[in-house]
């Protein structure tokens, strides 16, 4: 949602008509779901309805972007709506991130003190059954 929310209001902002935008905002998202509700949504803009309506309807996309979208389509800052958009789903996306992030590294260290004590295991147990045998 945020790579489309920050490409279409990209090429909004750049003065690409409504349609071609959203054609090229599709390309972006590796979804094909969502690829086939943003072809539909342009089929139902062309047809005279609005952005976000089609887009509600499809159901894929999250409450908060539709809504946003219907309000920038009313007072006529679209661009500016897609923007806060995207930021808001940067920020969640980064915290998500931090959040896994901070669960994996424990498990990390764990993984790796393991790793290490099967190499130093590996490599001195050798040692002492040469030292046993000498003995």
């Amino acid at each position: 949602m945020a790579r489309f929310s920050s490409t279409l209001a990209t090429l909004l902002g750049n003065g690409i008509p409504l349609l071609a935008a959203l054609e090229l905002s599709g390309r972006v998202i590796g979804n094909e779901a969502l690829r086939e509700a943003i072809e539909e949504a342009r089929t139902a803009i062309r047809e005279g309805q609005s952005v976000a309506d089609p887009l509600r309807r499809s159901g894929l996309f999250p409450p908060l972007l539709t809504r946003m979208i219907a309000v920038g389509e009313r007072s006529g800052d679209l661009e500016p709506m897609l923007e806060r958009v995207a930021d808001a789903y940067e920020q969640d996306v980064e915290s998500s991130l931090a959040g896994m992030t901070a669960v994996l590294e424990p498990i990390m260290i764990v993984v790796m003190g393991a790793i290490m004590i099967f190499v130093v295991l590996a490599i001195l147990l050798p040692i002492f059954e040469i030292n046993s045998l000498v003995r």
